[in-house]
């Protein structure tokens, strides 16, 4: 049957179902019906996958198409309906606005609570904000993270470690059994506790105890270590822990240890501003719910600049050295790279934990489609800005609109801003530093003193700021989390073409942060 008429059959059957649904206060006056009006605009559109999957089926009973539609999961939402680019649905998974996590989840819950999900509060993957839809697509036929050849893919996203494949061998990674076979996302049941639950399913996919013996390969002494396999409460993971990726100790941790110092890769970011990583990017989701780029992106910088540079645009990476120190109650930060002489400056933005737009982007959270250069670039000349100082986000035809001063101010005293410096390489050397927000206000007198050499090939700029408060400023405490990005512009590359970093993190006693004082 052709798609289109395929849909148009779903969509007439789902429809029959949901005419009691529709007279409830609060919902669409026809229910799905109103939602195809305007969400049925192609081929493309999400709505075709999601009736030929499992949650359209409106002949089953308790499915979505079966119960309310699309407002089954969405909830009751006939103001959206009557105002769409103004007011939300009463839930919303994105990508232009987002309901919280828990909310998210709730509806989710709702139904599938009793089974997989039901010990989802508390597991690990919800203690990091991860929701329902960060790994699952409802919006599709088939799931990708449901099928086995497919969840590799979505986990290991975050779990780059795991990317090899099973034994390091990259050429079998398609006969890998899926991740869930040994691992449980949905709790924090450990590798061991799953295969006790399923007698170690992952590996006897491929290995198989009774062939193994029989195999002239396989020595009488494995043989007989095998045989303890037949009591229930052994696993492979009693003698092969860690063989499933790589060494025990070799995997690194997705929070990385604190380090006083350490290599961090810088890559050439393209065009991608602050609007497309909240709505078009694959990773908008997590990052609206607070996710960090360094969630799914630590290791990846290289690839990225890889990806996005083009043959105006070289070397697309480039690393630096960064240590942070302290010294009579100065903050210290040093960054040297091998570099040529014209370079033109090096930026450091920071904020602290009053500050989610920084901590999740880093300096993406000031570059916007409509700055020079950029993909709505208007000629208004705009400079940065975070995406807080503004009453909503540009849309066509609607320029953004700043708050008043009034409100500009509250959020400078929550610590909603970032404090930027800048360094100018070229002879002389300046040192400056201001506050972001709805765009830079430099300082008059700099916060922050320093100096900048070039010697044999390599630049070393050496950095100081107090660590104390400074009037129009941030507080550099002991044991509070700031974030910072770092960026660099070439001699040939002005604007948005320059090298940045992921957001990264420090604290002076370094807990759970990227860098600390030495």
């Amino acid at each position: 049957m052709p798609a289109r008429l395929l849909f148009l059959t779903l969509m007439f059957g789902a429809l029959a179902t949901l005419s009691a649904a529709a007279a409830e206060p609060g919902y669409a006056e026809k229910g799905a019906e109103t939602c195809i009006g305007c969400h049925d605009f192609g081929d493309s559109s999400p709505v075709h996958p999601l009736l030929q999957g499992a949650h359209g089926a409106s002949d089953h009973e308790g499915t979505p198409m079966a119960e309310r539609g699309c407002e089954e999961c969405h909830g009751p939402s006939a103001a959206h309906s009557r105002a769409p680019t103004q007011v939300p649905p009463a839930v919303s998974f994105g990508p232009r606005w987002t309901t919280t996590v828990a909310r998210q989840d709730g509806q989710c819950l709702a139904c599938h609570g009793d089974d997989t999900a039901r010990h989802w509060e508390g597991a690990h993957h919800q203690q990091q904000e991860l929701a329902c839809v960060t790994c699952h697509d409802i919006h599709t036929i088939r799931d990708s993270v449901l099928q086995p050849p497919g969840q590799a893919e979505v986990c290991t996203l975050c779990h780059k470690e795991q990317k090899s494949g099973i034994h390091g061998l990259s050429e079998k990674v398609h006969f890998n059994p899926a991740c869930s076979s040994c691992h449980s996302p949905h709790d924090s049941k450990s590798p061991h506790g799953v295969m006790l639950d399923n007698r170690s399913e992952g590996c006897a996919s491929c290995h198989n105890l009774v062939d193994m013996a029989a195999d002239p390969a396989v020595s009488a002494k494995a043989t007989s270590y095998h045989k303890v396999m037949a009591q229930t409460d052994k696993t492979c993971l009693g003698c092969h822990v860690g063989i499933a990726h790589v060494a025990a100790a070799g995997v690194a941790p997705l929070i990385a240890e604190a380090s006083s110092s350490r290599k961090v890769t810088l890559f050439y970011p393209g065009q991608s501003d602050s609007e497309w990583l909240l709505s078009e990017h694959p990773g908008s989701q997590p990052l609206r719910q607070g996710s960090s780029c360094q969630q799914c992106h630590r290791g990846d910088e290289a690839a990225m600049g890889a990806a996005l540079a083009n043959d105006d645009f070289a070397p697309a990476t480039r690393d630096i050295n960064v240590r942070v120190g302290s010294d009579a109650g100065n903050l210290v930060l040093t960054i040297d790279w091998s570099g040529a002489g014209t370079e033109q400056d090096l930026a450091v933005m920071w904020g602290d934990d009053g500050n989610d737009e920084l901590a999740r982007a880093g300096c993406f959270a000031a570059c916007h489609s409509d700055m020079p250069g950029m993909t709505r670039d208007r000629g208004q000349q705009l400079d940065k800005y975070l995406l807080a100082s503004r009453l909503q986000e540009r849309q066509i035809g609607r320029p953004p609109v700043v708050r008043d001063e009034a409100a500009l101010t509250t959020l400078r005293e929550a610590g909603n801003f970032a404090e930027l410096w800048r360094v100018k390489l070229q002879d002389p050397v300046t040192v400056e530093s201001g506050v972001l927000l709805a765009g830079i206000d430099w300082h008059q007198d700099s916060l922050v003193e320093g100096t900048a050499r070039f010697n044999n090939g390599r630049w070393q700029v050496t950095l100081r700021r107090p660590l104390k408060p400074l009037p129009g400023g941030l507080a550099f405490a002991p044991g509070r989390e700031m974030t910072l990005g770092i960026a660099l512009h070439g001699a040939d590359n002005p604007g948005g073409k320059h090298w940045i970093s992921l957001p990264l993190t420090f604290a002076t006693d370094g807990i759970n942060t990227d860098f600390k004082v030495d």
